[in-house]
């Protein structure tokens, strides 16, 4: 299982190359880590691979008027990348919080969207752990976001249907009892 500095390097790696399949395959990846270890710092990674590839896939934010604000993302994602190993929960906490004031200047430059990034990468990572099997409690607490509105989201985007990685009864105590037991 990659470390999340790894994973973090890898994103940052996709991010400068405006890699959106690498980013999108990295935030899958991500996501299986996270559904295991359940800690916020794969679930921020897990948001911002999502929002970053969303990003790239934007021509308006790749204009040159946007630079300054990518910029700031690839700043504040190297800094993740070099301190993350030895971060206090408090500096991790900081230091997302810098990425996300950096994804929220992009923002302002072309605001379209209903939600900014972060409640949308929120809402779309909450909702697929819940359609993955995780509890709905559990995506809710994770994101500090409200049960309902995650239940929106799911409903509204037919993501059950689309879902390919399904867990049987079987395979949910496997990943119960493998919690239980570390």
């Amino acid at each position: 299982m990659e470390r999340p500095t790894q994973l973090a390097s890898q994103i940052l790696a996709a991010f400068k190359k405006r890699n959106q399949r690498k980013l999108r395959k990295l935030n899958d990846a991500v996501l299986r880590v996270t559904a295991l270890q359940r800690d916020s710092t794969h679930f921020s990674l897990a948001i911002f691979s999502y929002i970053l590839s969303k990003i790239v896939s934007k021509p308006r934010y790749l204009r040159p008027e946007c630079n300054k604000c990518l910029e700031m993302i690839e700043s504040s994602l190297e800094e993740l990348v070099k301190k993350m190993d030895t971060a206090t929960d408090a500096e991790m906490l900081s230091m997302f919080s810098k990425l996300e004031n950096a994804v929220g200047c992009l923002e302002q430059t072309d605001a379209r969207f209903v939600v900014d990034l972060v409640t949308k990468g929120k809402l779309k990572m909450a909702a697929t752990f819940y359609a993955q099997g995780v509890s709905l409690g559990v995506a809710a607490d994770m994101t500090g976001l409200d049960k309902q509105e995650i239940l929106d989201y799911a409903g509204e985007t037919m993501m059950f249907d689309r879902l390919k990685d399904e867990k049987s009864i079987a395979e949910r105590m496997k990943m119960a009892r493998q919690l239980l037991s570390d």
